[in-house]
This record gives structure tokens, C-alpha cells and sequence, in this order.
């Protein structure tokens, strides 16, 4: 494109030609990724001003250079599409999202972020999940202007635009606009998209980037390569900055796009000469939206896709191996291979609800059928082809079913041109004939539809009940729309009083994340509710670092009456202790949505002398107590194969804590356990004998223990390792403990 070309198309008037629908809804997205770039100036007033002006300069920049046509929006959308969209998403609009995921890590990610930066100086690990706050930032800038109900409008807005660019998928195959947007309805009709509609979670906001993207990667003709290179790029950049595991639908995508330039482009050689001359540029555009988050994250913890594949980076903050949920998704290759049909008859390995209405499982058929049938047919057998590799990326690399919202879309697609592609090869039939060959796979969307729906009405991540079931606490909540913008002013001025007293937060209990940065999100937050984060001496260092830099200021839990326990056992490990309590009532902008909480002062568990540093029974012991000594008395050289031996293990306490002695349980007992080990240091007994301890042991004692430990069955050199435990939650060897290495020969 020439200069003269590029600045002619810079006044208003082309702006004005090339502005829609799709056009403004893209706007926030645009605030979000410049936003990330100067949330850190100090002056928060001046960092917006500065994060507006760039991000209105470039949104009229892509307005007018955008990719896409001007979609024009018709009648029939609005009905037959946006509508529906609209009742759905206002069947539990007043309730306010209170789901799982939204309490636990998305509120606290959106305020922190739009605030500056995700951790602040006091942190350590503040968030039990620390992905990428984009989507979160998103759905805040909503949030702060419309509202905590009506700001995930965000979602159904993200719909809208899913439902244009469906719209625009179809219209050459489906001429009649009442018909098109009948089966752009259908499309989106899956109970996971309907789920979402009004929750704060975010992974129905990517869904038109990638669909854009998919339109850019199939229709490579008609505009030059170099342009649609970049903006390629940059939608799959923001795709992934949305959510990481948009990757597994980006590459084949891109897999796409390269082979109809490549093989399929206008002028092969002139095509793959401005795809290479493109390419530095299109990486930029890619990592323009990840950039400052990856950048921030490998800063703080060594890994900048932290904390997957930390087998890989060796973060110190993180179990050094994959980050895989047992719960959800395929168990071995073979039932990786098979998911998508294995799937629809285990839906309680899907996700957190226990069915599903199977619109994957058709797609995987579909895509396969289509292959080969749409040979003529370019653009659907590239969404075949991206379906199908999409599908079998997703199941290799998790099976859970709320990752996969974009292949459920194009299944969809898929499932409405089979239906158009069987009614052009029968149109040599009679008027019903014609009908009953396609009425099967039009039955399938429809019931497939219809039970989506069902789900729906009954279910959502919220468990939030509908206006239809419950219309008068609907219109009760209905008066907090527009006037619920701050949490504090639902609270009563005793609890304002208890809040305001803290200063740093430490994190014990689950979905309290929320309520704190609401509140404040400002303060500092110590997190010890993940096992994870303290696994390594660096990251207990660390640890032991923000709690030096915060002394002097008053710590602070959130917890509930039915996790006060658990919570006093976090800390006690990390050698913190609870002091008062004070209940408090949360009205989570509602007079009826209430959580009944317990806001708890933390205190160093050896402030007080009359503590004598004696760990408590019953609980973890602190980091601080994990230091032993261990030595065997009169130990063998020379022991029998496969027969028991005597021996006695002296056990000195080398910490500052008396150890206690029998627990109530065997859970949290003391205890000394042995491996036997080969001369090459692998394992060949991991689970041999313990001895526990009986008495309490005061720093510095010693105590002599009696083991009966079994040599291995085959004759040859041995060692045999010796380490102190607590059941349950650590060997004192992972915790930088010596750990007593004895070579023996077993003849």
C-alpha cells in the first residue's frame, strides 16, 4: 500500500464508511492491551488519560485498515439471534455472579491489574492461578462503568459479535436471511456458551478473534499477503493473551494459512515472497498482547508461561513437572486418541457438571465426512481440517470441555453446510423426498439445541437460579442494577471498621481472593493456601523475605467457621498462628447474597515467650522445624537378603521447635522412614519401615528410635537412606534436611 493510499484512507469520511457493529465492540478490546503497557505509571489518573489517548488513536488505525468488510447488521440478526441472546442472558442477570472461579482468582486478577501491576510490593503468590490478567481487565473496564451485574454484558456482547461473523461464514451458502441467522443461532446454541452468559468468567470472549482469524486463513485471495499476514498475527496474539490455551486452535489455523498461500495463493512465488518479508512483522503483531504479561511473570518466578511446563523452565515456585488436573480429560494415548466419541458417554470427566449434549462428538464425525466430500469446497474443508486438529489438540492436551467452545462453533458450522451440501446434490429430487434425506442431521442440531437449552435453564457455574423460577428475589435484586459498583457500600459500618484494619491480607481460604481486592486492592497478600508455592528452599526464602518486609503491620485472614481449621493448619505451617476472630457478614452487592465470614488477626506462632517454641499437636510443623540429625547406632555392614534387621536410628532435633510426640493420628506424626536405593542412586524400596516418635523432643535433644528395616531380595550393594517425616506433609530431606546415606552389602 502506498503512503498517499495510507494517508487518504486516515480522514473521517473513510472512517465513517468503514465503522460497524463489530467495529465499536472492539474498541475495549483495544483499552485492554494498550492499558497493560502504562497501568504501571504511578500517577493512575495520568496512566489512563495516556492508555486512552494511544488506544483511541489505535482503534481508529484498525477501524480503518481492519481486515474484515463493513458487516452490516440486519434486521432478521437482531430477532432471530440477538434476541434469544437477550432473554438468555437476562434469565439471571440481577443475581450477582458468585461462582467458583470468579471469587477465587477473576475478580482479584481484574482489580489488581487495572490498579497497575498483578503482584504489588508485600505479595507473595496472592492468587492461587496466575494466568494472564487480559480477559480479566476486560471484563473489569465493564464492571467499573456498567456495574457487577450488568458488566458481564461483556459476554452477550462477545456473542453478538460471534453471531455476526457466523452470519457472514454462512451467507454463501444460505442466500435467505430469516434461514442464515436461524442456523447462526443454532451454532451458538451449546450450553457452554450459554453457561457463561452472564459470568465474569472469560472464555467466551476470544471466540470472535478466532473466528475472525479463521475467515482471514481461509479467504487468503482476496487481499494481499503481507497485510492479512499481520492482522492474522495480531488476532491470534490478543486469542492467546485472552487465554493460553487458545494455542491449540490458533496453530492449526495458522497450518491453514500457510497452505492456501503456499499452494493455493495467487502467484505462488510473489505469495511465499511477502509471507516471508511479513513474518518479522507478523511475530511482533503476535507478541504485542502477550508481551507484557510473559514478560512480568518470568520476572517474578523464572517461567513465562508460569506454571506449565515447569519441567522445562524449573521455576523454584513450582513442582518441577506438567500442571495436569486428573479430574478432567482422556487417562492414555488410546483414550486421548478416542476422547471426542469417548467423551459423550463420560461427561463427568468433561467438566464439573456430569452431561453434555454431545455437539464435539458430531463435529469429530462431521469433520471427517467433510474432508472428503468438500473436495470442490476450500473454505469448509480448511474449518474441517481446523475442527478436526483442533479436537484431537484439545484432547492431548486437556479434554476439558470449557477450552473447546471454538470447535463446538465450527462443529456446528460444519453440521449446517452438511445439511445445505446434501440439498443441492438431492435437488434432482421431489419436493418431501428432498426433505427426509437432510431431515436427520437438521433433527440432530435441533435436539442437540434443544437439550443445550434445557441444561441451561436448569444449571450454571453460578448455580444461580432464573427470573422464571424465582421472579420476585429476581426483581428484589433488580434494584441494585447500576448502584453496585463499590462492595464496601453493602456492608455495615461495624464490618467497614474491621476491614480497615488490615494492612496485609494472608490468603487461607478459598473464594476470599474477590472480597479482598474489592475491598482493597491495594493491600498486600501473602498467600499460603497452595502447597505448591513452598516447595523449594528458594521459594520458602522468598517467603520468609515478604514476611520480613511486612512485619510491623497488622496481617489479617478471611476465612469461614467451616474452614477455621484448615486455615489454622496452613499457617501453623508456615509458622504463623490466629489470633482474634471477629465474624463479619459480607453482602456481596445484595442484601440477600450474604457470606458469613470470619475475619481472624495472624500472628507469628513464637512472638510469645510462654509459646516455648513448642510446635502444637495436630498440625503442620512450621518451615522452620523440618532440621534433624540422623545416625544409626552400631549399623551394619553386611545384612541377608529379603530378611528383617534390627537397627537403632538416632533422631537429633537441630530447629528452634520442640517437636511433638504422639499425634492423635498417625496423619502429622513424627516419624523416621527409610528407601533402599541401588549404587546408582535409584530407587528399589520406596516404602520400607517407620519408627514415630512417642515423646516430645525439645531443640537440640536427641531421642533413640528402634527400626526393623528389610533388605532387598537380590544380593548386591545397597544404600540405605534414612530421613525423618511428618506424615502428610513433608519428608525433612525436601526441606533441606541432611538425609542419612548408608552403603550396605545384602548377600
Amino acid at each position: 500500500m502506498s503512503s498517499t493510499h495510507a494517508l487518504s484512507k486516515l480522514n473521517p469520511r473513510h472512517f465513517r464508511e468503514s465503522f460497524d457493529l463489530a467495529s465499536l465492540i472492539v474498541a475495549p478490546y483495544v483499552l485492554t492491551i494498550v492499558w497493560q503497557y502504562f497501568g504501571a505509571i504511578r500517577n493512575q489518573t495520568l496512566a489512563w488519560i495516556v492508555a486512552l489517548l494511544v488506544a483511541a488513536a489505535l482503534w481508529y488505525a484498525f477501524v480503518i485498515f481492519k481486515e474484515s468488510p463493513k458487516e452490516k447488521t440486519s434486521r432478521q440478526f437482531w430477532l432471530i439471534v440477538a434476541l434469544p441472546l437477550l432473554l438468555i442472558y437476562l434469565l439471571r442477570v440481577t443475581f450477582p455472579d458468585v461462582s467458583f472461579d470468579v471469587l477465587n482468582y477473576h475478580i482479584f486478577h481484574s482489580e489488581r491489574a487495572l490498579h497497575g501491576s498483578l503482584f504489588i510490593p508485600g505479595d507473595f503468590f496472592p492468587t492461587a492461578a496466575p494466568s494472564n490478567p487480559t480477559p480479566d481487565i476486560l471484563t473489569g473496564l465493564y464492571r467499573h462503568v456498567l456495574g457487577y451485574r450488568l458488566g458481564t454484558i461483556v459476554n452477550l456482547v462477545a456473542l453478538i459479535w460471534t453471531g455476526i461473523i457466523c452470519n457472514r461464514l454462512l451467507r454463501d451458502y444460505i442466500s435467505n436471511d430469516w434461514l442464515r441467522n436461524v442456523c447462526a443461532l443454532f451454532i451458538l446454541f451449546t450450553e457452554q456458551l450459554m453457561f457463561q452468559i452472564n459470568e465474569y468468567m472469560v472464555d467466551l470472549l476470544a471466540l470472535p478473534l478466532l473466528l475472525e482469524a479463521t475467515l482471514l486463513a481461509i479467504d487468503v485471495n482476496k487481499i494481499r499477503v503481507f497485510r492479512r499476514t499481520i492482522w492474522l498475527a495480531l488476532l491470534l496474539g490478543v486469542a492467546t493473551a485472552f487465554k493460553l490455551a487458545n494455542l491449540f486452535i490458533a496453530l492449526p489455523i495458522v497450518l491453514v494459512y500457510l497452505f492456501n498461500v503456499i499452494v493455493d495463493g495467487d502467484g505462488r512465488m510473489k505469495s511465499i515472497a511477502q509471507l516471508l518479508k511479513s513474518t518479522p512483522a507478523a511475530v511482533l503483531a503476535f507478541l504485542i498482547s502477550i508481551a507484557p504479561f510473559t514478560i512480568f511473570i518470568y520476572r517474578e518466578t523464572g517461567n513465562p508461561i508460569f506454571p506449565l511446563y515447569n519441567g522445562l523452565f524449573k521455576s523454584p515456585f513450582w513442582p518441577q513437572g506438567a500442571v495436569f488436573d486428573p479430574r478432567w480429560g482422556p487417562w492414555g494415548v488410546a483414550e486421548t486418541l478416542a476422547w471426542p466419541v469417548v467423551m459423550f458417554f463420560r461427561p463427568w470427566r468433561l467438566n464439573e457438571f456430569t452431561w453434555y449434549s454431545g455437539r464435539i462428538t458430531v463435529g469429530y464425525a462431521l469433520a471427517l465426512v467433510c474432508l472428503f466430500i468438500a473436495r470442490r469446497n476450500a473454505r469448509v474443508r480448511a474449518i474441517a481440517f481446523t475442527t478436526l486438529m483442533g479436537i484431537i489438540l484439545w484432547s492431548a492436551t486437556s479434554g476439558y470441555i470449557r477450552y473447546a467452545l471454538y470447535l463446538e462453533l465450527t462443529s456446528g458450522f460444519l453440521l449446517v453446510w452438511l445439511g445445505y451440501f446434501i440439498w443441492l446434490k438431492t435437488s434432482r429430487f421431489s419436493k418431501w423426498p428432498r426433505y427426509a434425506t437432510q431431515a436427520p442431521l437438521w433433527l440432530l442440531l435441533i435436539v442437540q439445541s434443544f437439550v443445550a437449552l434445557g441444561y441451561v435453564n436448569r444449571w450454571e457455574w453460578s448455580g444461580r437460579g432464573t427470573a422464571i423460577a424465582h421472579p420476585k428475589p429476581f426483581m428484589r435484586e433488580a434494584e441494585n442494577l447500576f448502584r453496585d459498583r463499590s462492595l464496601a457500600d453493602y456492608l455495615s459500618p461495624e464490618d467497614k471498621a474491621a476491614f480497615a484494619q488490615v494492612e496485609v491480607w494472608v490468603e487461607t481460604t478459598y473464594k476470599t481472593a474477590a472480597f479482598e481486592a474489592l475491598l482493597n486492592p491495594r493491600l498486600p497478600v501473602v498467600g499460603v493456601r497452595m502447597p505448591n508455592y513452598f516447595e523449594t528452599n528458594q521459594a520458602r526464602q522468598k517467603f520468609a523475605e515478604v514476611l520480613q518486609s511486612v512485619q510491623g503491620k497488622r496481617l489479617f485472614t478471611l476465612t469461614d467457621r467451616e474452614n477455621y481449621d484448615d486455615a489454622r493448619a496452613l499457617l501453623a505451617a508456615r509458622g504463623l498462628t490466629l489470633g482474634k476472630a471477629r465474624a463479619v457478614s459480607l453482602n456481596y452487592f445484595s442484601a440477600e447474597t450474604k457470606f458469613n465470614m470470619l475475619i481472624v488477626e495472624v500472628l507469628p506462632r513464637w512472638q510469645n515467650s510462654d509459646q516455648n517454641k513448642q510446635a502444637e499437636k495436630g498440625l503442620p510443623l512450621p518451615d522452620i522445624a523440618f532440621k534433624a540429625r540422623l545416625s544409626i547406632i552400631d549399623p551394619p555392614t553386611v545384612i541377608t537378603a529379603d530378611h528383617p534387621h534390627n537397627i537403632r536410628v538416632k533422631l537429633t532435633n537441630e530447629s528452634p521447635v520442640a517437636w511433638p510426640g504422639r499425634q492423635p493420628t498417625w496423619q502429622l506424626q513424627i516419624t523416621v522412614g527409610n528407601r533402599w536405593l541401588d549404587e546408582n542412586g535409584r530407587v528399589v524400596n520406596d516404602m520400607d519401615a517407620r519408627a514415630g516418635l512417642f515423646d516430645d523432643v525439645g531443640s537440640g535433644e536427641s531421642v533413640e528410635l528402634p527400626m526393623t528395616v528389610k533388605a532387598p531380595k537380590a544380593p548386591g550393594i545397597y544404600i540405605l537412606q534414612l530421613d525423618a517425616v511428618q506424615e502428610g506433609v513433608a519428608w525433612f530431606g525436601d526441606r533441606g534436611s541432611p538425609v542419612l546415606n548408608l552403603k550396605i552389602k545384602v548377600e
